[in-house]
């Protein structure tokens, strides 16, 4: 192999990688907005850069990175891009089935798009899974770094939301070149407990989709919901660290514990 990234490789290195391991990561993101202080590719800037690292880490493929998700409710603001979640689900699906036709049996999916991202991609897994018999796990930084964002965070409750201080930190240490620390705020809302958005508040709660019409509203006109103002590069390493140690976990245990036989290797078409 190489590179780590599949694009880089020739289809005979692909050939000899399949002969030793059939574990590889794709990982996909979004375009929209991310507040005043960070760029609006952030979620697929930090997909890709946790993807990479871990290939690196433990010598595994990287798919390119998709760069636009489901997004609608952040249409609010100029310059995102979204997907029909239909659309976001056909992509994930004819990736996949394509690196499965090709003998991938265990493909993790890393979302950028923290969860957002997560209706359609489940849709297209669980289609994947029951079809062909592959290992598709997902890697979402709200429930995959749950642990290590519990500890690290600093702001008050209903603090963790969009472009708050985790992303905003994670940001800052990875391409701190595109952020402006200078910018960041806070816009806690008060709301019901059972529409709390901060995944670390415990309780009781619904879910319920945002509203591209109320959406600028809800984020003060400046598209942050949550605290950004204790964000610091020294946390996003933190978390980034811990994010690459259970992503390696994750990959071995995928390559020594996880038994696939695949069936219905078919060409997307």
């Amino acid at each position: 192999m190489k590179s780590i990234w599949l694009h880089e490789n020739k289809w005979k290195d692909v050939e000899e990688y399949l002969k030793v391991k059939k574990t590889i990561i794709v990982p996909f993101g979004s375009v929209e907005q991310h507040s005043t202080h960070l760029p609006m590719g952030t979620d697929s800037f930090v997909a890709e850069k946790v993807a990479e690292d871990a290939g690196r880490l433990t010598n595994t493929l990287v798919v390119p990175q998709s760069w636009f998700g489901w997004a609608p409710h952040h249409m609010a603001y100029p310059g995102t891009i979204t997907l029909r979640p239909e659309t976001l689900t056909a992509l994930v699906e004819d990736i996949c089935q394509s690196l499965i036709y090709h003998g991938f049996e265990k493909i993790i999916i890393i979302n950028g798009h923290r969860e957002a991202n997560l209706p359609p991609i489940k849709i297209a897994t669980t289609r994947l899974r029951n079809k062909t018999g592959a290992f598709l796990p997902i890697v979402d930084p709200f429930y995959f770094n749950f642990e290590k964002g519990k500890e690290l965070r600093l702001s008050a409750p209903g603090g963790i939301g969009h472009a708050e201080e985790m992303e905003s930190s994670h940001m800052f240490y990875l391409y701190p070149e595109l952020c402006d620390p200078e910018e960041v705020r806070s816009n806690i809302p008060n709301k019901h407990r059972y529409l709390q958005h901060d995944p670390f508040i415990e309780g009781d709660r619904v879910l319920s989709s945002s509203d591209v019409f109320t959406y600028k509203e809800a984020t003060n006109g400046f598209g942050l919901m949550g605290d950004a103002t204790g964000s610091s590069k020294e946390t996003g390493e933190k978390y980034h660290n811990k994010f690459l140690a259970n992503l390696k976990e994750l990959i071995e245990y995928c390559e020594n514990e996880v038994h696939v036989e695949l069936r219905n290797r078919e060409i997307p078409l």
